[in-house]
Parts: C-alpha cells; structure tokens; sequence
C-alpha cells in the first residue's frame, strides 16, 4: 500500500513538468528534439530575424516576426542590421546531455549567445573574431558554444550576429565525444598539409641560404604569404599567433589575398614561368607589384568589407593578367605553358571561391570544403618544383662553362709550369723572408702595447686601493659636465670621507689605515650596479663618486647604502677589529657651466664639511642659498 502512495506522489509531481514540455513544444512547433545517444546534427534548424535591437529583453518585448530555416547554412548577404537566430532544443531522456553548438564561420566579427537556464536566469557568452580569443567560452579556433541540457527540459537559445559584409550562419550540434574525434582527424589531415608547406618552405629558405638565388627567396615569400592566409582563414592562426590582436584577425585577410598574390610576381619576374617576351611586360610586372604594395597599405585604413572586396578584385585582375602575359608567350615554350596556366587557373578558382562566400553567393561551413588548401598545395608544389629544375638547368650550364673554361685553362698551364715554378720558388723565399720579418714586428709591437696597455693602466689607477685616481676623475669628469650640459641630465657627485681617520692612524698605524681606506673603497664598488657610475680616490682617505643621469634622490639613496654598509664593515687586523665610520656631500644638477666642472666637487665638498660639522656618520645635500 505504501509503494502506491509514493508512485501516485511520484506522477502527481512530474505531471507539471511534463504538460509545461508538451505545451512549449505545441507552441513553437520548430523544436529540435534529441535522442538519447545523440552525437551529431550537420545541418540544425532554427528560426532568425533581422531587427535592430541590441539587447534580448528588448528582442522579447517587441512584436519580433521569426523565419523558419529548416536546413544548411544561413546567406543573407550584406545586413547593416544584427541577426538574431533562436534555437530551441528538448532531451526527452532523463539523462543530462552536454553538447557543442557550432557555428562554422570562424570568420564572423561578433557572436552573442543568450542560453535560457532553467532557473529563468540568462547565461550570455561572447564569441567571434572581434574579441580576444582569451574571451571566448572554449578557447578553440572554431565558434563553440557550449550547452548542457537537462533531462526532460525544453532549453532555449538566442544568437545574435554581427558582420561586416555578405553573412553565412551556418550550424551543427554536436556531443563533446564526437566534435574531438572529428577535430582531430581534421586537425590530421590539414595538420600534414600544412606540415608538407611549411616543409617546402624551410627547404626553399635552405636552397637561398646556401644558392643565393633570389628566385628561391621569392619562392620563400610566396609559400610563406599562402601558408599564413591558409593558417588564418581555417582559425589557427589566431588561436595561436596573434590571438589578442583583434585587427590582424579582421584585415588580415585581405592583406594576405593581396601579398600571396603579389608573392607571384617577382617569380614571374625570374622567368621561372613562361611569359611574354615583350619589353613593356616586366615594367607592368613592375608596376602590378607596387601598385599592389599601395592598396595593401591602403586596405588598413578602408572598413573591412571594402577591404575585402578590393583585395579580391585586384588579386582576380592580377591573375588574369598573369593568364594573359602567359598565354602571349613565344611558341617555343608551348610545353610549359599548360603547367603554368594550370597554376594560374588554381589560384584563380582559390580566389574567387573565397570571394564568393563574401559576396553571399556561396554558403555553408567553409572548413569542410578543402577547395582553397588543395588549390594552394597545388600552385605551391608547382613552384617549388620549377624553382628547382630551374636551378639544376642553371646548375646543369655552369658545369658546362666550367668544363670548357677547365681544358683551355690546361692547355695554357701546359706552356706556363716551368715558368712558374721558378716564379713560385722566387715567391716562396721571398714570402719567408718577408714572414720573419712581420713575425719579429708583431713581437716588438705586442710589447709595446702591452707596456703602453701597463703605462695607462698604473697612469689611470690608485696603485692602494686600484680604483681610479684623482687624474682621471677630472678628466672624467669634464667629460661627464659637458654630456650633462648637451643632454640636460641630472649630474650627482658625491665627496665621502672615513671618519677620524687619524685615530685609526695614531692608534693602529699606517699599514692598519692602508687597509681601512681599501676596504672603504671595496665597499663603495660594491654599490655601484651600472656601468658609468665610478668611484675615486680624490686624495688620502676621501673618495668622489661620479654618477651620470642621477637624480639627488638616488643619490642621497646610494649614499645612504654605502653609509650603513660601512658602519657595518670590519677591518681585522693582528686579531683586532677595526670598525669606521663615513660622511657624505653630496650635490646633484644639470651643468650650466662647462668651463668651471670644479663646481661639482666644490658643493660636494662643502655638503660634505657640513655633515662632519653635523656630527659625523652622516649624509648632507648641498642647498642653494
């Protein structure tokens, strides 16, 4: 009796939940329903609209007329205005169902998802080329958006589409499983072809490096600009080169249609493929290829659908061009006109293929139709090979050249060996004699280099304490006053001086106070961190620090460190330690006056007089009074 008390219960409460799915599926009849074991929808219905409100509230309060799209990929061509597109889902299991909803147009500016949760809440996720990939919901090369959708629920989802240019919706649910075992043959398959580019590439770049013929670096650049618009057009690109860089993802592909195509005119150029003999081709050759660098440049300041359109349209005009100066020809080259104008016809069908999906007169997931890859394979393949068969014929004719310039060369040493060989012993004694005496120069001038190396070294040092000395602080520092003066840069001097110093004397001796000044003087080049900041000895147990492009506050901050670590230093000496003390003046100014650089020890000195008269152990800034 109990078990029929709880199933009556049971039915009483899931009665509500299934009369409100069936009259939500009686009230939109174009609901998708899915079965349990779903794995894969290629072609979804949905319903779109085209109306100019920005936000979904307003969407639902207006008295919005929806279209019913049964099947394939919606084209509605150039909309000013947003699409929104409503797709409503029911699972009938019990079961929770996660699923991918795919929008295959990785190229479209901008995709808002609104996904009705079924606690009335809205979940709103942002896609599309616009953004930083780093906003997207699953950070892919593709638009997917996902969706968990309960058991024995209705789930709503709202999409709304903006894009510049001619507009194709297509879209495919999926289940997570299903979406990775075909990404990752996709990923496979075109992961090879490009893998097999970018190998003819490295290869082409090689045969540069070490021919140096241009034709190979032309090769480079042409399958260099295809690999990077295949990259881009198939999403990778940025996924993984330039994934924060919103505008490269916009214009560029109308920048790389331009530079792939305009990649062909220097190997047209290099008569790799036939073309006409006339003069003024290579001057339209010319002209095609700096023409071309001008629109591409100009492309960056157009909105992106006119940049699109003129890219493909003087990339279409440069091909037909190409047709024509091919099929101009001379006679004699007939056989290497078919594989030329085949490659021609490739990137031709390639370009206006794409163009086609951006006037609206193509439609439908644009990564399922390999039409551009194997277009673009082919041309690149091609040239790659005619670029080699070029070098082995030109190889083939030096050899040749090489050959018959090689016997009449025997011929001539024939008459020529005794000749030289007397020549050649002449040379021989004459280059001895002339080897020993280079040999005893370059000895006698690495000694002088080294005593001169010694002189200017033992002229610039302190022979105590082997920081620079007096001497080259005033010639360093007329050179630091000027560069002050031409530069406008703040010069600091800071003038230190070891406290009581004649009691270290007096009452450890003089050998005591030798060491004290060096280690005074290790502890001051222990602080300085650049490379033009230097100390020297100004004279018995007072040292100047100079420092270019100082401020006084990192000045005052330096002096202060080599204050405390001096404090902190201790001289041993026959068991006894020796601790000291050290004052600081210190004066920092762009130098006015390049005649008198004695200015800057001067207010040094004098900061420093006040900070022993202050008491010792102490750091004082010179003021203008």
């Amino acid at each position: 009796m109990m078990k029929l008390w709880l199933l009556f219960a049971l039915i009483l409460n899931t009665f509500p939940a299934v009369a409100s799915i069936f009259i939500d599926a009686n009230s939109n009849p174009h609901v998708f329903e899915l079965p349990a074991q779903f794995r894969h929808q290629a072609s979804l219905p949905f319903s779109y609209t085209v109306a100019p409100q920005n936000t979904l509230q307003d969407l639902l309060s207006s008295n919005t007329t929806w279209h019913y799209h049964d099947s394939g990929a919606l084209n509605l061509g150039e909309v000013e205005q947003q699409v929104w597109i409503k797709v409503v889902l029911r699972n009938d299991s019990l079961i929770e169902i996660p699923l991918l909803l795919s929008v295959n147009n990785n190229l479209l500016d901008s995709i808002t998802a609104y996904i009705m949760q079924p606690d009335h809440a809205v979940l709103t996720l942002d896609l599309g080329d616009s953004r930083p990939l780093m906003q997207r919901p699953i950070k892919h090369e593709a638009q997917l958006i996902p969706l968990e959708l309960p058991g024995k629920r209705q789930t709503t989802l709202y999409l709304k589409v903006k894009h510049h240019g001619a507009l194709n919706i297509p879209l495919s649910l999926w289940h997570p499983v299903e979406y990775l075992k075909y990404k990752s043959k996709f990923n496979l398959i075109y992961g090879i072809l490009a893998g097999f580019l970018l190998a003819m590439i490295a290869t082409n770049f090689t045969m540069y490096s070490f021919t140096r013929r241009k034709y190979f670096l032309h090769g480079t650049l042409l399958m260099t600009s295809v690999w990077l618009l295949l990259v881009h057009l198939y999403g990778f690109g940025y996924r993984y080169l330039y994934a924060d860089w919103q505008w490269m993802q916009q214009y560029g592909q109308s920048i790389l249609v331009l530079l792939s195509t305009l990649a062909m005119t220097p190997i047209i150029r290099s008569q790799i493929l036939p073309i006409s003999s006339a003069p003024r081709i290579d001057s339209g050759l010319k002209y095609l290829l700096l023409s071309g660098f001008g629109i591409t440049l100009l492309c960056t300041f157009l909105p992106i659908t006119l940049a699109l359109k003129t890219a493909y349209i003087f990339a279409i005009l440069a091909v037909v061009y190409f047709f024509v100066i091919t099929i101009k020809a001379s006679p004699q080259k007939i056989s290497k006109k078919v594989p030329a104008l085949t490659v021609h016809l490739c990137l031709m069908i390639s370009l206006c293929y794409q163009f086609g999906f951006e006037l609206g007169l193509l439609s439908g997931a644009l990564l399922e139709r390999p039409v551009t890859y194997i277009c673009s394979l082919f041309v690149c393949a091609y040239i790659s090979y005619a670029l080699a068969k070029q070098y082995i014929s030109e190889r083939e004719r030096h050899i040749k050249l090489q050959e018959q310039k090689l016997a009449k060369t025997r011929a001539e040493d024939a008459l020529l060996k005794e000749k030289l060989s007397i020549q050649e012993q002449a040379q021989q004694d004459l280059e001895s004699s002339i080897d020993e005496r280079t040999f005893e120069l370059q000895v006698t001038l690495r000694e002088l280099e080294e005593k001169n190396r010694e002189l200017e070294r033992l002229n610039m040092e302190d022979p105590l304490t082997k920081v620079k000395n007096r001497r080259y602080f005033d010639k360093r520092l007329m050179m630091e006053v000027r560069r002050s003066r031409r530069e406008q840069t703040t010069l600091s001097v800071i003038m230190l001086d070891i406290d009581h110093f004649k009691r270290v004397n007096d009452v450890y001796g003089h050998l005591a106070g030798d060491q004290t000044i060096c280690a005074f003087a290790n502890t001051i080049s222990k602080h300085l961190k650049r490379p033009h900041d230097e100390v020297f000895r100004y004279g018995g147990e007072e040292f100047v620090i100079l420092l270019p492009n100082t401020d006084a506050h990192g000045a005052l901050e330096l002096a202060e460190k080599i204050r405390l670590a001096t404090a902190t230093c201790t001289v041993n000496i026959a068991d006894q330690n020796i601790q000291f003390t050290t004052s600081a003046g210190l004066y920092s100014d762009i130098a006015k006056d390049t005649q008198n650089p004695t200015l800057f020890t001067d207010f040094a000195d004098k900061a420093l007089y006040e900070a022993k008269q202050s008491g010792r152990n102490q750091v004082c800034i010179y003021q203008h009074t």
